[in-house]
């Protein structure tokens, strides 16, 4: 049997809104239909939403974990296509700032987990201690920025937070929401004009995700759009970002 490479990777973002928790949940998707072994961990501990992307509900979760109650094992939820969720909290504020023994146990937790491909975090949006600690542990960093100005902003910021307390030099960068490839490198290019002038890092322009209807349709039925829409331009286009990843 072919050894697993074991690959953490976050996504994280600047704002909420940006569409990052649909491409986690939809990526998880795609790598499991290209028999990668996936894991999802939704690591917005306080307001977690990966299960409600999945329709799933799950009977234990992270908190479940933190307190000793259960192993990790015992908290994994199957969703469709074989991805497996780790599921957080949601509406419970004791978990947004871990302590060191917390995130030990989850760390020590991970390790427990048989043997996989990927590992995707979804973090929460902005630039928490816990937002920076899940960049720190994972071997790549993906940040989703959309051309909205606000969010050039935040992502600004967090990639300026997460190399100063991390010291990662390297971001890949998923545009969301454009018109086009032209609109999206236009996005990139102007987070890229000012990480160059102020810090020492390298931006990698990763893959976009066109704007899509279809994404809004399988969204309000609680389904995946890969699921749902395999030949639309977002799928299509996702399809191209889960393809350099498993190269």
């Amino acid at each position: 049997m072919e050894k697993r490479r074991k690959k953490t990777i976050t996504i994280t973002s600047g704002k909420g809104g940006v569409g990052k928790s649909s491409i986690v949940s939809n990526m998880a998707y795609v790598l499991g239909g290209m028999k990668e072994s996936t894991y999802i961990l939704d690591a917005d501990l306080s307001l977690g939403n990966i299960d409600i992307m999945f329709g799933v509900v799950p009977q234990f979760n992270i908190k479940d974990l933190i307190q000793g109650k259960k192993r990790i094992g015992e908290i994994v939820v199957e969703g469709p296509g074989g991805i497996r969720i780790i599921p957080s909290t949601s509406g419970v504020s004791e978990y947004s700032h871990l302590s060191l023994e917390e995130r030990n146990i989850l760390l020590s937790s991970f390790l427990e987990l048989p043997e996989y491909d990927f590992l995707i975090v979804d973090t929460s949006a902005g630039i928490s201690s816990n937002v920076v600690y899940f960049n720190a542990i994972s071997e790549d960093i993906f940040i989703v920025v959309t051309p909205d100005p606000a969010s050039l902003t935040d992502s600004y910021a967090v990639i300026k937070v997460l190399h100063k307390n991390t010291g990662r030099k390297n971001f890949n960068i998923i545009v969301n929401m454009a018109r086009d490839e032209k609109e999206a490198m236009d996005v990139f290019k102007k987070i890229t004009r000012v990480t160059d002038r102020f810090l020492d890092v390298y931006l990698d322009f990763y893959g976009y995700i066109p704007m899509d209807k279809n994404i809004n349709v399988a969204t309000r039925k609680q389904k995946l759009w890969v699921e749902q829409f395999p030949d639309t331009l977002a799928t299509k286009a996702l399809q191209k970002i889960c393809n350099r990843l498993v190269a």
